[in-house]
């Protein structure tokens, strides 16, 4: 019998400390989501920025391979270019790429948001010296071992070549879409 109350008394010691923890838990989140929410929407709207310098205004845009698709637009209204969001696979799970197209097919710049690469293999894709490669490249991107590339290839990450591959068939993706939406809006 005393053995049986002593259980309870545990039990319920620990249903309330489960019982406030989670509390606890639900609390922090409802007073955390908004400023969460806001912050993911600013660092967004300062990747788009940074990829397609000159854009004041982005408005959303349907384009095939993106995962968000944007028509990028001074501040009189004329495009620049378009934005996309895109979601290709490396070695360490999804990346999310956002990829800059000037409105005549060149990658404008290429910023990666988030991934889960291997540190300091796969995360030197992060680094604007590898990322610059792309800037100015058109149609289809190939990755290329050994630093020799030529016009439409970019040099893979040594060590990195899956992560490498996935950057580039992101950038790709955007190159297609851009292409998509460039003929969608006649020119």
């Amino acid at each position: 019998m005393k053995n049986t109350k002593f259980i309870f008394k545990l039990a319920v010691i620990l249903f309330v400390i489960a019982f406030v923890c989670t509390l606890l838990l639900v609390l922090c989140n409802a007073l955390t989501k908004d400023r969460i929410a806001q912050l993911k929407t600013e660092s967004e709207t300062a990747a788009k920025t940074e990829v397609l310098k000159g854009a004041k205004e982005f408005e959303p845009a349907k384009a095939e391979g993106a995962e968000e698709s944007y028509i990028g637009k001074d501040a009189e209204g004329n495009t620049l270019g378009y934005c996309f969001k895109v979601e290709p696979s490396g070695f360490g799970g999804k990346i999310t790429v956002m990829v800059g197209v000037t409105t005549d097919g060149k990658v404008s710049g290429v910023k990666i948001t988030n991934m889960s690469e291997t540190p300091g293999l796969g995360a030197k894709a992060n680094e604007e010296s590898w990322l610059s490669q792309y800037n100015g490249k058109t149609d289809t991107i190939a990755v290329v071992k050994g630093g020799n590339a030529k016009d439409n290839e970019i040099n893979a990450i040594s060590g990195a070549t899956i992560t490498s591959k996935a950057v580039t068939d992101g950038v790709n993706a955007a190159l297609k879409a851009a292409k998509e939406l460039s003929e969608s809006e006649g020119k």
